[in-house]
């Protein structure tokens, strides 16, 4: 009978043993599944940023060709009414929502118009200054903006990002 309680009570103290590593276990799992969450939570964000669109806002652009109803090519100058060859209407957008666009070179009213614009998708949604309204498509390479197609009466414009002066 000895030998018996013997047993029990080894096991008695082996089941004291084992509890404790067990709730030492406890803390260090808890601490690996917080680390383990937080990775994933760090991951995920990086992943989304670095798969946000380029946006618009704070950017310029200069026109560099257009086309015609039939999609054929034509000058700028057919579209700016204009002889000088190598003017280049612009197209602003800044960060508080307002675009600025010159399609016609002269005095600072001539082919003018300015509103305010919003982003959807690969839409920019703008409103003129008069009441107007109308959509500028953007065209990306990836998440980076290639070029903005303007329409402007039966012609299209792209605009592609203006290079900083260096």
């Amino acid at each position: 009978m000895s030998k018996k309680n013997n047993n029990i009570k080894k096991s008695a103290a082996g089941d004291k043993q084992n509890k404790k590593k067990r709730s030492a276990l406890k803390p260090a799992l808890i601490i690996i599944a917080v680390a383990l969450v937080c990775a994933a939570a760090i991951a995920a964000a990086v992943i989304i940023g670095s798969n946000v669109p380029e946006s618009v806002a704070g950017t310029s652009w200069i026109s560099v060709s257009a086309s015609n109803s039939a999609d054929e090519a034509v000058e700028l100058g057919e579209i700016y009414n204009t002889y000088y060859s190598n003017y280049r209407g612009t197209l602003e957008f800044t960060d508080d929502g307002k675009f600025n666009l010159w399609l016609t070179p002269g005095e600072p009213g001539d082919g003018h118009h300015n509103g305010t614009y919003e982003v959807s998708d690969d839409v920019i949604k703008v409103k003129f200054e008069g009441g107007s309204d109308s959509e500028f498509k953007i065209e990306r390479d990836g998440r980076t903006i290639k070029s903005i197609l303007v329409n402007y009466g039966e012609y299209k414009v792209v605009f592609e990002r203006q290079k900083a002066d260096k």
